[in-house]
């Protein structure tokens, strides 16, 4: 699921945005064939992007070679979400929701409690980001693992201790980070 460059005018970085907006935006959205998108600066494909605390620590994970997305592999990871897919429905919405949740089934093994969402990750920096969108969230859970273990390494890592990743993480988990370290270590 793809939208259009619309999102060009926003600022770069984390834009907090009303869950309205959200939705407003998820209904401009539409299909086009992911090898299409991958390449055309035009479109943004629309992805989950879910950082997944257990009390307080949250999910690191380390996209190995296996992993589809190649010009990620070897890098940090404090979200797992993917591509929404045309078979995950025809309304945008509802395909975005139950995209969200597939996501996280396939990826991890969680017991999910709590699903909140924060905002866009807007990231022109590379390659990767500037056709694609991360709609951010945060899930309070207990994990059990990753369910794509040749995909990912994964850890239980100390909020506080996330800094001593940051230099290997993708660009999406530093802004992720920013947020979470102004957010969750105040409570």
């Amino acid at each position: 699921m793809v939208m259009s460059k619309d999102l060009e005018n926003l600022p770069e970085g984390l834009v907090k945005i009303l869950e309205r907006d959200r939705i407003k935006l998820l209904k401009g959205a539409f299909f086009v064939p992911r090898f299409e998108a991958e390449s055309n600066e035009s479109w943004r494909q629309v992805i989950p992007y879910v950082m997944i605390l257990d009390g307080q620590k949250i999910l690191l994970v380390k996209r190995t070679k296996c992993q589809t997305e190649e010009r990620l592999h070897g890098l940090y990871s404090i979200g797992i979400g993917g591509h929404v897919n045309d078979t995950d429905g025809n309304n945008p919405v509802e395909a975005f929701n139950k995209g969200l949740h597939r996501e996280i089934s396939e990826e991890v093994h969680v017991d999910l409690k709590s699903l909140k969402f924060i905002g866009l990750i807007n990231d022109l920096s590379t390659e990767v980001s500037r056709v694609h969108v991360g709609f951010l969230y945060v899930a309070n859970a207990k994990i059990f693992g990753v369910r794509e273990e040749n995909n990912f390494e994964w850890h239980l890592v100390k909020v506080s201790d996330l800094e001593k990743f940051e230099e290997g993480m993708e660009n999406w988990s530093r802004i992720a980070m920013k947020w979470l370290k102004s957010n969750h270590l105040q409570n």
